[in-house]
């Protein structure tokens, strides 16, 4: 009985053992059957990835070896959707794949329009690309390139006293380096140091620190500096402060005989500008309230006159600066009324005035001097040759030669509107005095 209790035992255990064994047998090959039969009916899956960095790399293409660069990309990042088994899929992330443009077939500068691509960083990563997100981007190429500009300033909250006013700014370093795009740089016209510090009833000279530099086109539009390097960004702004004044120009008459009205006639010349406005460095010297702009002789102001002045001649001779931005005042003559008239003078009324005692005779060759005269209308037409003298003056002619040739000097002697516009030299005959003629001529002389 115990034998066969023992034995009944015995088998009891060893089918439980083999019943252990078969269980999980049969466990393990369910798994593998599962796992087949999952990778048979679904042997990969579909994801997005996000935040890939986009490469601008453009090292060894067309646009490196003709010197351009890329200079503006519409796109940063991109994100792609992928397939992939389930055991590689978990592996892929953003810092496995690398997005990038193909610059290879690109080899001029201008906006293009380029496909991304996405590949995987290492032979590991393995999958199928279903799309990238943008699938394009814009690019921008352009040629780097670096040009130099003067310098000057802007100064917009500075106040002058009254009477006063900056002249040129002087700017330390004058000129600024600027390297950027070849495009936009060609858009630069002006540099101006800035700055908006408030000084108020300046008087006299004085210097400014700036940190910023603007430029402009020459619409004087500000250009964006954010793809530009600047060699310099501090500078130091001297301000001259000059004495200002509006003053009147104003001409002077020449070779007008004694009796002639040259204000009557001034009245009648119309300038283009009645004003200018004029400046000074000597901050304590006055500007007259006139400004002579240039003399006429009477002789050329004849009927439909007119005639320019360069400003900026006068005021350099004078030491003066030009603040009125006119380069020159044109002056003529209102002829509204006036007439001109031809007048033959015979000898009697061509004379000689100032006279050298040089033991010398002289003697007017000409015997008939016809000229032409301006004034009024009403009055001219009534004028004959015995309102005229012409006098030729020896007063400081050099009477060395034999034979003179004197400008002569045409004066109306009944009215001081009147004037002569023939410009005219008469020939001077000089001759040695007897010693009869010296004698009475010494003897008057006593």
């Amino acid at each position: 009985m115990k034998k066969l209790l023992k034995e009944l035992k015995k088998r009891l255990l060893g089918s439980m053992q083999n019943n252990m064994s078969l269980a999980l047998t049969s466990l393990i090959l369910a798994v593998v059957v599962w796992f087949s039969i999952a990778m048979t009916q679904s042997p990969s899956e579909s994801t997005m990835i996000e935040g890939i960095k986009l490469s601008i790399d453009t090292v060894g293409s067309p646009i490196d070896e003709n010197e351009l660069s890329v200079v503006d990309c519409d796109v940063q990042n991109v994100k792609v959707k992928i397939k992939a088994s389930r055991t590689q899929i978990r592996n892929i992330t953003p810092d496995t794949l690398r997005a990038y443009i193909d610059f290879s077939s690109i080899s001029s500068s201008g906006e293009k329009t380029l496909p991304i691509k996405v590949e995987g960083i290492s032979s590991d990563v393995k999958f199928e690309l279903e799309g990238v997100y943008p699938s394009n981007a814009k690019v921008n190429i352009d040629k780097y390139s670096t040009i130099e500009l003067p310098v000057s300033a802007k100064l917009p909250n500075i106040t002058y006293a009254e009477g006063k006013t900056p002249d040129e700014y002087v700017c330390e370093p004058s000129f600024i380096s600027i390297t950027g795009p070849s495009t936009q740089l060609d858009m630069i016209s002006e540099c101006y140091a800035y700055s908006d510090k408030t000084m108020e009833n300046k008087d006299s000279s004085f210097t400014v620190n700036t940190n910023s530099v603007v430029l402009y086109t020459s619409d004087g539009v500000e250009v964006d500096q954010s793809k530009l390097t600047l060699s310099n960004t501090v500078f130091t702004v001297t301000v001259p402060v000059l004495t200002q004044k509006t003053v009147t120009p104003h001409v002077e008459i020449m070779k007008a005989p004694t009796s002639f009205n040259k204000e009557w006639l001034k009245k009648r010349l119309k300038l283009s500008s009645e004003s200018l406005t004029i400046a000074s460095n000597n901050i304590l010297g006055e500007i007259s309230d006139e400004l002579e702009i240039g003399k006429i002789a009477l002789n050329d102001i004849d009927l439909g006159y007119s005639a320019s002045f360069d400003i900026e001649a006068v005021l350099e001779n004078a030491g003066l600066i030009n603040k009125s931005g006119i380069d020159s005042v044109t002056v003529s003559l209102d002829d509204t009324g006036l007439a001109r008239k031809e007048i033959t003078l015979d000898s009697k009324s061509i004379r000689l005035s100032n006279i050298p005692n040089d033991g010398y005779d002289y003697s007017v060759l000409t015997q008939k001097l016809t000229i032409s005269v301006v004034g009024q209308e009403d009055i001219i037409n009534d004028l004959t040759s015995e309102d005229f003298v012409a006098d030729a003056s020896l007063l400081n002619v050099d009477t060395s030669q034999q034979k003179l040739n004197i400008d002569v000097i045409v004066s109306c002697l009944t009215h001081d509107n009147v004037w002569s516009v023939t410009k005219v030299k008469v020939p001077v005959h000089k001759t040695e005095k007897s010693y009869e003629d010296a004698t009475t001529e010494t003897n008057h002389s006593n």
